[in-house]
């Protein structure tokens, strides 16, 4: 059987352009570049926006306060709020159903937990990747317990 190697190669081009993410970040914090290390060994394209003023962009993204985190990130028009791990992202923005349907903002990782992709300190902390609404409305997505 051939393998038609022309359209294999558009399939992965095509798959490679979906996963492009813009992510907005402090220029001096060094867990973000290792969460965009960890988004770039699985196979995101990223874009860094290095700002001065990060709770600009939260606020412009509808991010919850509580939800907060130290980056913001964009795919997609989703917003990835913190260290979400990247199966988590290919996740959310393959998948056709929302927590709030077409209200759901976006997925955050609140605060920095230990052991998330970028914050590897040889501790793991328990946490929850949250699906996130305008005005804070937010539930779980998915629970890590170590």
């Amino acid at each position: 059987m051939a393998i038609d190697t022309e359209s294999t190669g558009e399939r992965a081009a095509t798959a490679q352009v979906e996963r492009v993410i813009t992510v907005h970040k402090s220029a001096s914090c060094s867990c973000c570049t290792g969460w965009i290390e960890h988004l770039e060994e699985n196979g995101f394209e990223v874009t860094v926006k290095d700002t001065d003023n990060i709770n600009q962009v939260k606020i412009e993204h509808q991010v919850p306060r509580e939800l907060s985190s130290c980056h913001t990130a964009i795919i997609d028009g989703a917003v990835i709020e913190g260290h979400v791990p990247a199966t988590d992202i290919v996740a959310y923005v393959d998948s056709q159903s929302r927590p709030f349907g077409e209200r759901t903002i976006g997925i955050a990782v609140p605060g920095m937990p230990h052991g998330v992709p970028g914050m590897e300190t040889g501790r793991q902390d328990d946490y929850d990747v949250m699906a996130f609404a305008a005005g804070g409305r937010a539930e779980s997505v998915k629970r890590y317990e170590y």
